[in-house]
C-alpha cells in the first residue's frame, strides 16, 4: 500500500498508465489522484469495476463487458484500445 507520500509523487506525473489492477486498486488509483485535482479515465469490464469506472472522469467500459459495467461508464469502448484516444477527442465539444 501506498503513503500519502508516495502518492504525492506518482501523481506528479503528467500521465501515467496502470496495467493489472484489481477493481479495488483501480478505486484507490482514482480516489488518490482526483484528491490531487487530477483528470483519471479507467477502463474495465466486470461488475466488480463499476465503482472505478462511476467515481472516474471518465469511466471506459468494453463492449463484451458486464452490463453493470457498460451501465456505470461514460463511454464503451467496440474497437481496440487505441481507439479511446480518437473517442474521447471526438467527444469533446
Amino acid at each position: 500500500m501506498l503513503t500519502e507520500n508516495h502518492w504525492d509523487i506518482v501523481t506528479r506525473y503528467q500521465e501515467i498508465v496502470f496495467a493489472r489492477t484489481t477493481p479495488e486498486q483501480k478505486l484507490i488509483i482514482v480516489t488518490a489522484f482526483q484528491k490531487r485535482d487530477n483528470v483519471v479515465a479507467v477502463t474495465g469490464d466486470g461488475v466488480n469495476d463499476a465503482p472505478a469506472l462511476k467515481a472516474a472522469d471518465v469511466g471506459i467500459a468494453v463492449v463484451s463487458g458486464s452490463d453493470v459495467a457498460i451501465e456505470a461508464s461514460d463511454l464503451v469502448l467496440v474497437g481496440k484500445f487505441d481507439s479511446i484516444i480518437d473517442g474521447i477527442r471526438l467527444g469533446r465539444l
